[in-house]
């Protein structure tokens, strides 16, 4: 590994972070919140000495990126700048411990949405900014905007691209990789000024608006209300919010694709037409279930009359699903109080997650069709040991190394989930709590059940609980393989 250029790269990165945090001191000073103002400004003055003095020392040779360096710098970068944008929660006194803002910090950039925070309508104007902010920038991801402005790195872009941008492969949509990130990051900003505009127009304060679009089209789910979307009560809020969260779960080459009116290759699309009819059977099945169980939808025998009509259970399990499904974590009533059915299937969509390529998390809807078509390939084999047969996405078949990956990823990812739990359920969680708030965060979803249900929150985990969670965000944002490479010898041999 050639740590000089892994270094100087991180250091060009934490120098970019620099600049990035005059946005939300700019907010500070225009809202006059004093003690949040100067938390930003010690931040730029730390992070501009570490940035700048890092790659004085660290110059660059020119080298070329390999493999082994673009592992380290994604997963470097992830976590210097988690550390560092945990700052401003820190030095303005919203969090008590470094711990709590380096969670908060976390659950922004993993686009997680899962929140320390009991009353977040009490937070400073900056902070809820900052935090929806860094949910936005970790949604399309901080090394593609770091390849879109430094398109002179070429072969080595489409390395540190690579290792970052979620799924199987990594969609190529321009010959230059600079190119494709520039044009990945104009479609992000279309989509969150197409929903900014959608919001305010349904009445929504500018300020809300912006935070929620941001916290939306990175599927993060943080909201400046403490009970999320349910706070507004209002049926277009809701409807534009699940819509854009659809949107944002798809794969964005699709958006290129259409652009390009190349319209038959999307509806053709395996994964888009997996994930929708996912969503929409869930849907059904939530909403059905809603209904009949009446207005006695309960949990311990709570009674919830708003049930009662087949409108309002449509409406809420329309909206639950979609933001399960794409892992954003918004919340429009308090599904901890479904049917136990419900609350079963709600976990499973946390595992199989959004579209590659999306802003969404968890295992990827593609990879679960090919463990599905492989189970099915292998179930057909039994009857006919000599059939050979491969498996097809898109109409074009699959390799097998891809099909390999996609049962691997699956076993280490349930293999993770198992052991975080237990790690959990150590420190006096219970079951229920533990593996939710597990799922959750590898699935970089935000509310889990229980303790840390929709209308809860994570401040009464243990600190070591929230160092586990935090891993696990981290984990599933960077999909297993990144960060646990981190940790293995060959990865430094050079």
């Amino acid at each position: 590994m050639n740590f000089p250029i892994v270094l100087h790269t991180v250091s060009n990165l934490v120098l970019m972070l620099t600049a990035i945090l005059l946005i939300p001191f700019g907010v500070a000073c225009y809202y006059n919140d004093d003690a949040a103002m100067w938390a930003f400004v010690y931040s730029i003055i730390i992070t501009g000495i570490l940035g700048g003095f890092s790659k004085a020392i660290f110059r660059n040779k020119d080298a070329e990126i390999s493999v082994r360096d673009s592992i380290a710098i994604v997963t470097f970068s992830w976590i210097v700048c988690i550390f560092l944008g945990a700052f401003p929660f820190w030095f303005s006194g919203v969090c008590a411990t470094y711990c709590d803002a380096v969670f908060e910090a976390t659950s922004g950039f993993t686009t997680t949405g899962a929140s320390i925070f009991k009353d977040v309508e009490a937070l400073p104007y900056s902070i809820l900014f900052w935090r929806s902010f860094i949910a936005w920038l970790g949604g399309m991801g901080i090394i593609v905007i770091f390849v879109a402005l430094l398109p002179a790195m070429g072969i080595s872009g489409y390395q540190l691209f690579s290792a970052e941008v979620s799924g199987p492969t990594a969609d190529r949509l321009k010959p230059r990789i600079g190119e494709t990130a520039k044009l990945l990051w104009i479609i992000y900003l279309i989509i969150t000024a197409a929903m900014i505009v959608a919001l305010f127009c349904g009445g929504m304060p500018l300020f809300d608006a912006i935070c929620h679009s941001f916290a939306t089209v990175s599927t993060a789910g943080f909201s400046t209300k403490n009970t999320s979307i349910a706070f507004y009560n209002n049926l277009y809020i809701e409807i534009v919010v699940a819509t854009f969260m659809f949107i944002c779960g798809c794969n964005f080459a699709l958006y290129y694709k259409c652009f390009k009116k190349e319209f038959k290759k999307v509806l053709r699309n395996s994964e888009l037409k997996f994930f929708a009819g996912l969503i929409l059977a869930a849907i059904i099945f939530v909403a059905a279930t809603l209904y009949l169980s009446g207005p006695e939808c309960f949990n311990g025998g709570i009674k919830d009359n708003r049930y009662y009509s087949l409108g309002n259970s449509f409406r809420y399990s329309f909206f639950q699903i979609i933001t399960v499904c794409t892992g954003t974590g918004h919340v429009s009533t308090d599904f901890d109080l479904w049917p136990q059915a419900c609350r079963f299937l709600l976990i499973l969509l946390m595992f199989i997650g959004a579209c590659a390529g999306s802003t969404g998390g968890a295992i990827k809807c593609v990879r679960i069709l090919l463990l599905l078509k492989s189970s099915l390939r292998e179930l057909t084999r039994v009857l006919r040991p000599r059939m050979v047969k491969h498996i097809k996405l898109n109409g074009e078949s699959v390799s097998e190394e891809i099909v390999a990956e996609s049962s691997v990823f699956f076993a280490v990812y349930l293999g993770f989930f198992g052991i975080a739990s237990l790690a959990l359920m150590t420190m006096n969680t219970d079951i229920i709590t533990a593996f939710s708030a597990v799922a959750t965060c590898m699935a970089n979803c935000g509310p889990g059940l229980a303790k840390v249900g929709p209308t809860a929150n994570y401040s009464n985990v243990a600190y070591a609980g929230k160092w586990v969670l935090s891993f696990c965000m981290l984990l599933g944002r960077l999909e297993i393989y990144s960060l646990i490479l981190l940790f293995l010898p060959m990865t430094w041999k050079r």
